[in-house]
């Protein structure tokens, strides 16, 4: 609010302050905060290029696993990148196959401080030295990290960080440089501003003068004196990052956690995955989480990881991406380790939003996919799935509803057509006929069916993610009483037409259900969701449909239950039956929470009858 109430957009206070602290953070006297990590890049290669008179053709040495932007920033300098392959332990770039690289043309090595965590700086500042080359550190994914002691951007001559979407200090699009050399802070300065010459580059620049001051800034300041870019942020940007730089290390610290329970975790499949590694007299802010198959391609794995709703990225490939084939004539088999982490290497996330259970899913979804069965879940739980007019035949999908985690499915039919239930019968399955009943009074009454206290209730009409029910069954392992899949928290969302209408609706009660109760409750409404059939059989909650539901959560906020919630996508259609359910639920669901209400406000009324 600060930035806007300024009237300032254009290079100012805000982003004067930002690149001080940041650059001080970082162990430099100078920042210089620019639209991307690669406009650092290119600023920083391109300074140096001009004030050490280097030419065109001259070689920077880059690792072979990066991303691409480490190498196009060479070639948008017309220089040539040489790739020295990575070490197989920490992706980075090899101090032991760096000399066998440089030729008379070599100016500049760029290490890459890849996935949050330093190079071996000390051997690279060592060769740098001994062949009088300049050294510009990659940083685009790194930030608030030590070498021995000392923050990263300052390791070397120039520092590049990126602060994109993502990454460990957002602004949405950002760059920075850091440097202890006032020449280099002066030409990357001048060159993200097109070049001008840097006695102006700022508005405020011809302020408070004296006259042959200003008389020498007004000849001087449309001078142009390289061919630069338009690279600048604004005050916005600047803004959000110096917000950020407030309250740094709780996000950093959580990073840490989180990849050191997925380290702990993961260490049993030892024999397939290598995890990442910490370097001794390293820190590491894990911006993502690597992992490579030591024996085996990814990609069975990754598309595994992929449909149960765990996002992959590759690991940063480079050596084999068809542009350098074409241009440079790099081949892959050059460089045997990169070609491993091709093929092999992927990262998945660690950032400081994701849970406990979020984690444990994670691992839960590598036990399924090593073991073939799930280990954390041993105790056993029953799927029932719930058909009715709306279920169309060829809905049975074993694979998308992870059968293997329960010990039991059951099949309630409220009046599914005929085919729906033939299809069921024929697969095996034991089918509970309704009969008019609701679904969570036979779930609750029928307790010589049931095996398992642990139950998850999937509606088969195809609005609702099959590949959530894991994700609901890790929160149940973990001692909650009821989950519930939910449209509106992060990461949930209803799709389809007039979604939203009933969307409001949803939301509005839920609001007074959590005002009334001081719950955290935003889809008391799901009929997507895991409870404990011993609590469910306490509760007995009125009502039917989603009324019930509404009425269940009510009751498990009132008696103190342990509540989690999960993100969910519901595609919703606007059926006939979809829309007069939304409809008829208003009423029974307005009274049951009047009556919670107004039983609440007598308990709390002195003298009131109990």
């Amino acid at each position: 609010m600060e930035a806007l109430d300024n009237n300032r957009l254009s290079y100012g206070p805000m982003m004067q302050q930002f690149e001080a602290d940041f650059a001080k953070l970082h162990g430099c006297r100078f920042g210089i905060m620019s639209n991307s990590g690669t406009s650092a890049l290119q600023l920083a290669l391109q300074a140096m290029k001009e004030l050490h008179d280097w030419q065109d053709g001259d070689e920077v040495i880059i690792p072979a696993v990066t991303f691409v932007a480490t190498a196009n920033i060479v070639l948008h300098n017309r220089m040539m990148p040489v790739v020295v392959d990575v070490d197989p332990k920490y992706y980075e770039l090899n101090p032991e196959l760096i000399e066998r690289a440089i030729t008379p043309r070599t100016r500049a090595i760029i290490p890459v401080h890849l996935f949050g965590q330093p190079a071996e700086m000390a051997p690279i500042v060592e060769i740098a030295r001994k062949h009088s080359l300049k050294i510009i550190e990659d940083s685009a994914e790194t930030m608030f990290a030590s070498y021995d002691g000392r923050r990263v951007g300052c390791l070397g001559d120039v520092g590049c960080f990126s602060t994109y979407a993502a990454h460990l200090l957002v602004t949405g699009v950002g760059g920075l440089n850091t440097t202890n050399e006032p020449d280099y802070a002066i030409k990357i300065r001048s060159l993200l501003n097109h070049g001008r010459d840097s006695i102006y580059i700022s508005i405020d620049d011809d302020k408070n003068k004296s006259q042959e001051e200003l008389r020498t800034i007004i000849e001087r300041r449309f001078r142009f004196i390289s061919i630069g870019h338009s690279f600048r942020s604004t005050e916005m940007e600047a803004a959000l990052g110096l917000a950020q730089l407030e309250d740094w290390r709780p996000g950093i610290e959580q990073r840490r956690r989180n990849a050191a329970q997925l380290t702990r975790a993961l260490k049993k499949f030892d024999n397939h995955l290598q995890t990442p590694e910490i370097r001794p007299g390293c820190e590491h802010s894990f911006m993502m989480y690597p992992l490579v198959l030591r024996s085996e391609d990814k990609r069975r794995l990754v598309n595994f990881l992929e449909e149960n709703g765990i996002e992959t990225r590759d690991m940063l490939p480079l050596t084999n991406q068809p542009v350098y084939h074409r241009l440079l004539g790099w081949r892959e088999d050059e460089f045997p380790v990169a070609q491993w982490i091709n093929n092999n290497g992927f990262y998945v996330g660690c950032h400081q939003d994701l849970t406990d259970i979020d984690l444990e899913y994670i691992v839960e979804s590598f036990d399924r996919f090593f073991r073939g069965a799930p280990s954390q879940l041993a105790e056993g739980a029953t799927l029932v799935l719930l058909v009715g007019r709306d279920t169309k035949p060829g809905k049975l999908d074993l694979n998308s509803l992870s059968t293997e985690l329960f010990t039991q499915i059951l099949v309630i039919d409220d009046n599914a057509p005929p085919a729906v239930r033939a299809e069921f019968v024929q697969g095996g399955f034991e089918v509970i006929d309704a009969k008019g009943d609701d679904p969570l009074d036979l779930i609750a009454a029928s307790g010589d069916v049931f095996r398992s206290d642990s139950v998850v209730i999937f509606p088969l009409n195809g609005q609702w993610n099959p590949k959530d029910i894991p994700r609901l069954m890790v929160a149940l392992s973990r001692g909650y009483d009821l989950v519930i899949a939910s449209r509106f928290i992060i990461g949930g969302e209803r799709q389809g037409e007039h979604g939203h209408v009933r969307s409001l609706g949803n939301r509005v009660f839920n609001l007074f259900a959590s005002v009334l109760f001081g719950g955290n409750l935003s889809d008391g409404f799901s009929s997507f969701r895991a409870v404990r059939r011993s609590k469910l059989m306490a509760a007995r909650p009125p009502g039917r449909g989603i009324v019930k539901s509404f009425a269940l959560s009510l009751e498990a906020l009132k008696r103190g239950w342990r509540i989690h919630e999960i993100p969910t996508v519901e595609i919703t259609r606007s059926t006939g039956q979809v829309i007069g359910d939304s409809l008829t639920s208003i009423v029974p669901a307005f009274v049951i929470l009047a009556r919670e209400w107004w039983s609440q406000r007598r308990q709390q009324t002195p003298g009131s009858n109990r």
